[in-house]
């Protein structure tokens, strides 16, 4: 597998740029085209030749997706379309990067890779359709469920840890909210996780995430602080602090059934990937 040539999507994003960094691959390049502008994909496609293609790509704002559906749908499905059409007849892996939101409402317990799919949000309606065209076009392909992902320089925009510790710096009381329950998951996990995938020839939909039991985002937030040992006191949030437009499920956690089933699951606990982690911005 060394050989293959690698191409991802996104390339800038947290997750994007931890791939190109951290892959076990040395033929990797990233992707800056527009994915909505099918003629310049197909292009560029042509132009790269990828063997594996890792669609990291998306319109990820949850609450803009509720009032900018067109977006979402254009983005997230008509774009993962656009990619999936170069690769129908071509021998190449698509790996589309999912969401345990997808899941929905139905369950207080964890999801598993065979729990039916409900989505309750434009954002993750859009994820799913994207999903569909996957399952319904090609045959080699992987499809990941991440959820609550985390990592990255301290200066990416979406570092949620960061952003916390330095919110308790320069607070002496945080608020969070108890009303969610997801699982923590550390980017730099979840890459090792997708190398094994692709060293192990595995196809499918799995769900990918560090394992957590009714994880709150307050849990979550207490325990940021509390590793980063910053004198300052998380609550929870009064209801109604943080009003939300899109209908996110409380329930976003799941189980990483699958990979257990076939014995490749490197996802740590969620407690001792965060302290890893936070030892590591410390250090940076």
């Amino acid at each position: 597998m060394s050989g293959k040539k690698i191409l991802v999507t996104g390339s800038r994003g947290m997750l994007g740029s931890n791939l190109l960094k951290r892959l076990k691959f040395s033929n990797i390049v990233g992707f800056d085209v527009d994915i909505i502008d099918r003629e310049s994909v197909e292009s560029r496609l042509r132009e790269e030749a990828p063997d594996i293609i890792i669609h990291t790509s998306a319109y990820t704002n949850v609450e803009e997706c509720e009032t900018n559906p067109d977006k979402a749908y254009l983005v997230n499905t008509i774009g993962t379309q656009n990619l999936v059409n170069y690769c129908i007849d071509k021998d190449i892996l698509f790996i589309y990067i999912s969401s345990t939101g997808i899941y929905g409402t139905h369950k207080k317990s964890n999801y598993t890779e065979f729990d039916e799919v409900n989505p309750t949000t434009i954002h993750h309606k859009s994820k799913y359709e994207a999903e569909k065209i996957v399952l319904n076009h090609l045959s080699k392909y992987l499809i990941l469920r991440t959820g609550w992902l985390y990592g990255g320089d301290k200066s990416h925009g979406k570092n949620f840890v960061y952003k916390r510790i330095l919110e308790a710096q320069q607070k002496d009381i945080i608020y969070s909210d108890d009303s969610q329950i997801g699982n923590p998951t550390f980017v730099n996990d979840f890459v090792k996780q997708i190398d094994i995938l692709i060293d192990s020839n595995q196809y499918g939909v799995f769900n990918a995430i560090n394992s957590a039991v009714n994880i709150s985002r307050f849990d979550y937030v207490k325990k940021i602080i509390e590793l980063s040992k910053v004198d300052s006191v998380v609550e929870v949030a009064p209801k109604g602090m943080f009003k939300r437009i899109a209908p996110v499920s409380n329930n976003e956690s799941a189980i990483n059934y699958k990979l257990n089933l076939v014995n490749l699951n490197v996802m740590r606990d969620w407690e001792e990937a965060l302290s890893d982690y936070i030892k590591e911005l410390n250090n940076g």
